[in-house]
Parts: structure tokens; C-alpha cells; sequence
């Protein structure tokens, strides 16, 4: 359980740090690499308190009844009566991703450079 622990939050940590320079200059950027990680470590939770088979069925129980209310409450939203309220915002959705669709290459292009100065940043660091 330690090591899926540890493993999670590396895994974690690494997606946080890719998203955040390659999309961090983004007015979403650091909110987008803040819930991945989260939802990263969410899910290593529930596959530590599995493997030390801690009330195994209250956390199984508790991670299904989290997707369900995460996936039930976008079916009722979308196909519940909203679909022409969705429709309009699909609308507004899309014409907004084609408007950012240029300041994500352009984020995008500057990321490896980023990326690469931020593994030196953390290697520096690591160093005593």
C-alpha cells in the first residue's frame, strides 16, 4: 500500500508539473493540473485502502457511488430536460475552444523548454 501510496503521488506530482508548462500560462492551466492530480491521488487513496483491505467494501461502495453521482449527474444535466440549455453552451464551448485553440499551440510550443527547466530547477534542488 506504501508503495502504490508513493507511486500515485509521484505520478501525480509528474502530471501536475507536465499540465502546469504546457498549459500553466492558460487563464485554466493551473486549475486543469490542480483537479488531474487530485483526481490522481483520489483514486490512489482507493487503491491503497484496497490493497490493505481496510473496510473494503465501504471504500468500493464510496468509489462507485462517487462515479455515479459524477456520471448520473451529467446524464440528468444533459439529457434531463437540458438539452437545448446544453446545446447553447456546446455552442459557447466550442466557438471558446476555437478561440483558444491558437493559445494552446502556442503554450504547447514553448512546453519542452519549459519542461526541460524545471527538471533542471528540481535536480538543482535534489542537490545538497
Amino acid at each position: 500500500a506504501i508503495v502504490i501510496v508513493v507511486v500515485g503521488a509521484a505520478i501525480a506530482a509528474a502530471v501536475k508539473e507536465i499540465i502546469e508548462a504546457s498549459l500553466g500560462g492558460l487563464s485554466y492551466g493551473k486549475a486543469l493540473a490542480f483537479v488531474a492530480s487530485a483526481a490522481i491521488l483520489v483514486i490512489t487513496f482507493f487503491a491503497a485502502m484496497s490493497q490493505l483491505e481496510i473496510a473494503e467494501a465501504i471504500f468500493n461502495g464510496l468509489f462507485y457511488a462517487i462515479l455515479a453521482i459524477v456520471v448520473g449527474s451529467a446524464i440528468i444535466a444533459v439529457g434531463g430536460g437540458g438539452i437545448k440549455t446544453m446545446s447553447k453552451y456546446w455552442e459557447q464551448a466550442s466557438s471558446k475552444a476555437d478561440e483558444e485553440a491558437g493559445n494552446m499551440k502556442q503554450e504547447a510550443q514553448g512546453s519542452k523548454e519549459r519542461l526541460q527547466q524545471r527538471a533542471q530547477e528540481r535536480k538543482a534542488q535534489a542537490q545538497p
